[in-house]
């Protein structure tokens, strides 16, 4: 998962995915039947399939269980710098964050996702604050006098602009993020049966 960057020809790892682990920890928690991975995935966002703490993992991880405030915490504070990090990039740049849940889809489909993301070249984050500003702008319309007829028509088509492509991204999300859950269970079953096997 690369992007190219014009400017050297050299590929670069997207910055965001050194975090998509704290933001898989979040999901999880808030989850009943996932939350018991959501300390699990904070252990493979310090190894090496996330912020790759070496040595310094040990301290992060056990810092970080001591207390359920301590999870909170951390998994808050990650996933904030995923969704952030993220936030910059276009749906057209997220294209290969998500080829491991379009690799196997059929050329069509796969091209289908990828050039309606493609169309879409303003940054996630912009995307999200412009629709949620219209939002907010047709939750008020009622007051009388606080908008205008053409803000008000200018806020329903930013809504059409933007709600199907956040309702793709969502799915997608949804998709990807269940390939990250494999990597917490994984964690959690190593340290259950550890600790199984020390009181044997």
């Amino acid at each position: 998962m690369q992007i190219k960057d014009k400017m050297t020809q050299r590929t670069q790892p997207l910055d965001f995915e050194k975090y998509q682990h704290g933001a898989s920890a979040a999901r999880l928690l808030a989850s009943e039947d996932s939350a018991r991975y959501a300390p699990s995935a904070l252990e493979v966002l310090a190894g090496k399939k996330g912020l790759n703490l070496g040595e310094e993992a040990l301290g992060f991880v056990r810092g970080t269980q001591a207390s359920e405030k301590g999870v909170k915490t951390a998994i808050n504070v990650y996933a904030g710098k995923f969704e952030e990090k993220r936030g910059k990039y276009s749906p057209a740049q997220l294209v290969d964050w998500y080829n491991p849940i379009l690799g196997d889809l059929g050329a069509d489909s796969r091209d289908k996702i990828a050039n309606y993301l493609g169309k879409y070249t303003e940054s996630l984050q912009d995307i999200r604050d412009n629709f949620n500003d219209a939002t907010n702008t047709l939750d008020k319309k009622a007051k009388k006098g606080k908008f205008t007829q053409t803000q008000i028509n200018l806020a329903q088509d930013i809504l059409k602009k933007y709600q199907e492509v956040l309702n793709v991204l969502g799915i997608l999300d949804n998709y990807k993020f269940e390939t990250l859950r494999p990597d917490a269970v994984d964690a959690a079953r190593k340290q259950d049966l550890e600790n199984l096997a020390s009181r044997l």
